[in-house]
C-alpha cells in the first residue's frame, strides 16, 4: 500500500464518487475561485453601470451645448418670450438632469473602487491559498517519496536476509 492510499482512500458516500478525499487546501481553493468569479462579474456590472451613466452624461452635455446653441439663435433672431421661455426651461430641466448624473457617477466610481478593492482582496486569498495548496502538494511527494524509498530499502533488506539464510 502506498503513502499516498493510507491518507486518501476513503468511503465512496463521504467524499464523492471518486472515493478520494480532497485536500482541505483544494477546497479552499475552490471556494476562493469562486470567490474571485463573483467579484469579478460585480466588479464588470459596476464598470458596466458607470459607462452606461458616462454615456447619458455625456450625451447631456451635447443636447446642453446644442439647445444653448439654438436659443442663442432665437435671441438673436427673434423675441418671442414664449420660445425663449420654452428654451430656457428645458435648459434648466437639462442642467438639473446634469447634476443629478454628476452625482450618480460620484455613487458609481464609489462603487467601482469598493468593488475592485474586494476583487483584489478576493484574488490575493486565492493566490496565498493556492500557495499553500502548492506547498502541501510539494510536501506530500516529498513524504510520499520517502515513504517509497523505505519500502523499497526494507523489501531489499527482506531479500538479503533470505538469500543470506539461504
Amino acid at each position: 500500500m502506498r503513502f499516498f492510499d493510507r491518507f486518501t482512500d476513503v468511503s465512496q458516500s463521504a467524499y464523492g464518487s471518486s472515493g478520494l478525499m480532497k485536500s482541505v487546501w483544494t477546497v479552499l481553493l475552490t471556494k476562493a475561485e469562486r470567490a474571485v468569479r463573483v467579484a469579478q462579474q460585480k466588479l464588470a456590472d459596476a464598470q458596466q453601470k458607470k459607462n452606461l451613466a458616462l454615456e447619458r452624461s455625456e450625451k447631456l452635455d451635447s443636447m446642453l451645448t446644442e439647445y444653448s446653441n439654438q436659443l442663442r439663435d432665437v435671441q438673436l433672431r427673434s423675441h418671442h418670450t414664449r420660445e425663449v421661455g420654452n428654451y430656457q426651461q428645458f435648459i434648466f430641466q437639462l442642467q438639473a438632469m446634469k447634476v443629478r448624473s454628476k452625482q450618480e457617477m460620484n455613487v458609481l466610481d464609489e462603487v467601482c473602487v469598493k468593488a475592485r478593492k474586494i476583487m483584489l482582496t478576493r484574488e490575493h486569498e486565492r493566490l496565498k491559498i493556492e500557495l499553500l495548496a502548492q506547498r502541501e502538494r510539494e510536501k506530500f511527494e516529498v513524504e510520499e517519496l520517502a515513504f517509497e524509498n523505505s519500502e523499497i530499502e526494507s523489501g531489499a533488506l527482506q531479500q538479503f536476509n533470505l538469500k543470506a539464510r539461504g
